[in-house]
């Protein structure tokens, strides 16, 4: 020992360290404002229930809708009607018409191409031919935003927790490797396939499947459409009243008969407008698919002159004669004849198939889209045999 050094009694060395420990150095203060903001995150990552003010309601966005005054983004829809009404026939058509941004049922804003995925739970070996007669009816060659399931995920049985949240992390699997794009709608069809082993009628199991359709559309952000059947009385949709009770929308699909080929399209439920007036259409026999397609009629209110069929194709070879040999597509013909797109575009294929007119793709080494359309035209040297005749 230093005989020098003078040693401090041991609660004065106590006392100088914590003393020392209580004033901490800049840097520990540092790493202690680390450490609480860290803790704070988790805290707020783990709120279930997190609050939101008054202001931050106001501030939130409006409602995005995706089909214009049918549904939105996050929305909980059903298509229902009696067997054989013409509801799948229609479901097809609306998915067409979704995914190339088209008006659909002629009144009906698409705001923007849509990415759909349809589940069919019932009637696979009838749904290729019908997809293909819609198909042709409005010249679709190829939907990269159409995607097919052969089977719908279970939203009822003890293991459809698991199946939907599978189904959820394989789409957001493809997602991540831009295999696809965001979903924005999601079509299953059936209900009753969809929920095997639950009772319609009891409000406790469909609440159960209701909650499972509610959760994929918050975990991917996309609508839902149930397609259903009705009561055996055929006005109503089937099973307990919380179906309806917890729809966003309801479209109701109804033929005047079993042997009718016209029907009807009837918005019985829109939540967040208001019900739009009801649409008929006729299906229509495209015979190289033997099976149907949707052919909208014109609304009452149609402000369009009402020409008879044989006029307004007339009008349409007039037009083509007028730019022989140039390429037309079917929005300018609808325009130069002053009818609706869909009416035009069948009257354009029924004058091929009578080839008094050709089709081609505008570009015709690459595929089908809205940048690369089917156009129509008739030759040149076509309309001199013709005059010569």
């Amino acid at each position: 020992m230093n005989p020098n050094v003078v040693e401090k009694p041991l609660a004065m060395q106590e006392t100088t360290v914590a003393s020392s420990s209580h004033y901490p150095t800049k840097e520990r203060q540092e790493r202690f404002n680390e450490m609480v903001k860290e803790v704070e995150n988790k805290l707020q990552r783990q709120l279930v229930f997190r609050p939101y003010t008054f202001n931050n309601l106001l501030e939130m966005p409006s409602k995005e809708w995706l089909l214009d005054q049918v549904f939105g983004a996050g929305d909980i829809g059903m298509i229902y009607g009696a067997p054989g009404c013409g509801k799948t026939f229609v479901v097809i058509d609306m998915v067409l018409n979704l995914c190339t941004g088209n008006k659909w049922a002629d009144k009906f804003n698409v705001l923007r191409c849509l990415n759909v995925a349809y589940c069919a739970g019932e009637g696979l070996g009838g749904l290729p031919s019908r997809f293909n007669a819609a198909a042709k009816h409005y010249d679709i060659t190829l939907l990269r935003n159409f995607t097919f399931y052969a089977l719908p995920p279970q939203l009822f049985e003890d293991s459809a927790e698991a199946t939907i949240k599978q189904f959820c992390e394989e789409w957001k699997a493809r997602q991540a490797t831009d295999e696809i794009d965001a979903l924005d709608l999601l079509i299953i069809d059936t209900l009753h396939t969809a929920t095997v082993g639950a009772d319609e009628n009891s409000a406790q199991q469909m609440g159960k499947a209701l909650y499972a359709c509610r959760w994929i559309a918050n975990e991917l952000g996309c609508a839902v459409i149930l397609v259903h059947h009705t009561n055996k009385t055929g006005t109503i949709e089937r099973g307990s009243s919380a179906l309806r009770g917890a729809m966003d929308f309801m479209i109701k699909i109804e033929k005047p008969s079993d042997t009718a080929i016209h029907a009807v399209m009837s918005c019985e439920k829109l939540k967040d407008g208001e019900k739009w007036k009801e649409q008929s259409f006729s299906l229509c026999l495209q015979t190289e698919c033997e099976s149907t397609y949707v052919s909208w009629n014109e609304s009452d209110n149609s402000k369009e002159p009402r020409g008879s069929k044989a006029d307004d194709k007339e009008n349409l070879k007039a037009e083509m004669k007028r730019y022989a040999g140039k390429h037309l597509t079917c929005k300018s013909l609808a325009e130069a004849i002053a009818k609706q797109e869909n009416y035009t575009r069948k009257l354009l294929n029924e004058l091929e198939n009578a080839r008094e007119c050709q089709r081609g793709l505008s570009n015709p080494e690459k595929d089908q889209s809205n940048r690369n359309p089917w156009v129509y035209w008739i030759d040149a040297r076509q309309e001199k045999e013709v005059l010569d005749d």
